[in-house]
């Protein structure tokens, strides 16, 4: 039962209060009692505890002299860093329909902007090419009248 409590109240402690020696009878250090405050901070920062509940636990943290003292301190309390309520993975789901759509409508109006862009580019080329056509004709037929 000593072991089941200790680590019940030393959640997100493994290191400071985890092992062998992890026994309710053995006196706390400072650097145990600024951890827990610490934490408790932040469960007091994140809204989880009152002012009044905050002070009581904390003056109960300051004051321990043993493991046994600090137990409860974070029984009603998740984990630190982690949220309350545990969040479910998102998963994309891809739409292979609205993607064919989007592909459709998108060659659909890069064809338009082609299409518009090349027939003035078509027409040019065709004048283009029935002015040189009429000049090399013309050139033809004049050189051979000169001779």
């Amino acid at each position: 039962m000593s072991s089941q409590y200790s680590q019940s109240w030393a959640r997100g402690f493994s290191p400071l209060f985890s092992g062998p020696h992890s026994d309710q009878n053995l006196r706390v250090s400072d650097a145990e009692r600024q951890a827990v405050t610490d934490r408790l901070a932040e469960h007091f920062g994140d809204g989880r505890l009152d002012q009044a509940e905050f002070d009581e636990r904390v003056g109960r943290a300051v004051n321990a002299k043993t493991r046994a003292d600090l137990g409860g301190l974070f029984d009603d309390l998740p984990e630190t860093g982690a949220p309350a309520t545990p969040e479910r993975p998102r998963y994309r789901r891809r739409h292979p329909v609205l993607v064919l759509v989007l592909f459709f409508v998108l060659a659909l109006t890069l064809g338009h902007a082609v299409f518009w862009a090349a027939v003035p580019l078509l027409w040019v080329g065709l004048l283009v090419a029935a002015v040189l056509f009429a000049t090399r004709a013309v050139g033809r037929t004049r050189a051979g009248h000169d001779r």
